[in-house]
């Protein structure tokens, strides 16, 4: 049969039938592991020539030992060294050997100075990435965003998720300058592309709250499983990824917490709104209209009065303002167009009808 599962690996037609069944033995396609292995040592090593522009101290030496010991064969280190930045230095025993700093010139000069091979184009992630690309009209920062965000997710070990987590953010003016040295992308592309809405966001590509800015520049390259799905499955036309992208195969699609979260930590982790709209949804109340506006507002960014949202009260539920806004901004990336609040609120109507 033709190959549809994760990688390109062909399954049993009974585990066609029932994807979600698919066994955790199936393995990831050698061409997707190699581009991904590949893309992402580019992106450490561009990590490791800018990083003295994004961290100092501490953290630069914590995420400069990460890049050194990735590299330790080409840098002809022999015994990488662990790095013990995150132990406090009274648990260190007292003959605990000193670990050297590490010289922000030289590392940038020896990190520069790798030759590192080019990402193999011939993957199903390769591929499904540019008809995403053509298909939704991505912009360059868009497809990198994204590129990057699957890297981070799925490279193992986590070397490149560890050394993005040592990059702070203390707002977004933080992450735009820093996404656009990472990006090699103007300022103003980079900000162009986060500013709500965030179609990203919003089409379910990525997770990143947009409303508040991320503790970490890790924390702005999240995935959803969606994109990670849709990326690595073989498809059979561009028709057949944005069906994937519509509608995947997977056992929790929904961006809200699972149904066992308690609602002190909803209540913790979101906005009180958003909070309650989550804490109603997941015990199955219809949503109200607050609880609606509050939704599109974490989904997309917008302030959409009440008074728009009380003819959907009781008649739309969470996964369905999902969907409706994944549809909405999906179909209006594939005519290049931009979205707007009227757009939007007509495809909410429409789906309560």
């Amino acid at each position: 049969m033709t190959d549809i599962s994760s990688g390109g690996v062909a399954v049993p037609e009974a585990l066609v039938a029932a994807p979600l069944v698919l066994p955790f033995t199936v393995p990831e396609h050698p061409s997707n592991v190699a581009f991904r292995q590949a893309q992402a040592a580019r992106m450490l090593q561009t990590l490791g020539m800018n990083l003295h522009r994004l961290v100092d101290g501490d953290a630069f030496q914590r995420a400069a030992r990460h890049v050194q010991n990735f590299f330790a064969p080409e840098l002809g280190i022999a015994n990488a060294r662990t790095c013990s930045f995150d132990i406090p230095h009274f648990l260190l025993a007292a003959d605990h050997p000193a670990v050297p700093l590490i010289d922000p010139v030289s590392f940038t000069a020896e990190i520069a100075a790798l030759t590192v091979p080019e990402p193999d184009g011939e993957s199903a992630v390769a591929r499904n990435l540019a008809w995403l690309t053509e298909l939704l009209h991505l912009t360059p920062v868009e497809r990198k965003l994204l590129l990057w965000a699957y890297c981070a997710e799925t490279q193992h070990p986590a070397v490149l998720t560890r050394v993005l987590g040592c990059v702070p953010c203390e707002n977004w003016a933080d992450v735009i300058e820093t996404l656009s040295i990472l990006l090699e992308e103007p300022v103003i592309a980079v900000a162009e592309s986060l500013v709500l809405p965030c179609r990203l966001q919003a089409m379910r590509l990525i997770l990143t709250e947009t409303q508040r800015a991320p503790s970490n520049l890790h924390r702005c390259l999240e995935p959803s499983d969606t994109l990670v799905e849709v990326l690595e499955t073989v498809h059979r036309s561009k028709n057949a990824l944005l069906f994937d992208l519509l509608e995947p195969r997977l056992s929790h699609w929904s961006l809200q917490p699972q149904d066992d979260v308690p609602d002190a930590a909803l209540l913790e982790w979101f906005e009180q709104p958003v909070a309650d709209a989550f804490i109603a949804s997941l015990s199955g109340r219809p949503l109200s209209t607050a609880n609606i506006s509050a939704a599109i507002t974490w989904l997309t960014g917008w302030q959409v009065p009440d008074a728009q949202c009380e003819p959907l009260a009781g008649h739309l539920p969470f996964d369905a303002i999902e969907r409706t806004v994944q549809r909405c901004f999906v179909e209006h990336g594939r005519r290049n167009e931009p979205v707007t609040v009227l757009a939007l609120m007509q495809a909410l109507y429409a789906a309560a009808s």
